[in-house]
């Protein structure tokens, strides 16, 4: 069965989702904002998004040992203070929504600002959406 991918069934909704993508990246990074949408397509299955981030994360000169190691991130040598922070958000909002600590609350405000911790919360909402979008509509990544 096809599905009509919300690009071309909303157009103006999938623009605002392009907008608020592009301030996100500038808010948080090109890197940083890559590293928390691969980590969130992982978990929610979506292979489409997978494979455009880990895309996009090479592009911006990553090395690929880093972006194999989102995966098993915690066991990997290849992330600093922030991004480790950023990935440990990122799983505890993307498991099922587990309440943030006091201590991560205050230690994402200590590496990224209350900006950047308020557009972290927001980025990892919008690939969740970005996510349903792809495996409802069934969008798969070229061959």
């Amino acid at each position: 069965m096809s599905r009509t991918p919300t690009r071309d069934a909303s157009p103006e909704t999938f623009k605002a989702l392009l907008a608020l993508d592009g301030r996100l990246r500038r808010s948080l990074g090109s890197v940083l904002y890559g590293l928390v949408k691969l980590r969130a397509s992982q978990i929610n299955g979506c292979g489409y998004c997978v494979d455009m981030h880990a895309t996009h994360l090479e592009q911006d000169g990553l090395p690929p040992r880093t972006i194999y190691g989102v995966a098993g991130w915690r066991e990997s040598p290849f992330f600093d203070e922030t991004q480790r922070l950023a990935l440990t958000v990122t799983d505890a909002l993307t498991k099922g929504i587990d309440p943030i600590s006091d201590k991560l609350w205050d230690e994402a405000g200590r590496l990224l600002g209350e900006e950047g911790r308020a557009d972290l919360l927001i980025a990892i909402g919008t690939i969740t959406t970005w996510n349903i979008s792809g495996l409802t509509t069934h969008l798969h990544p070229a061959p």
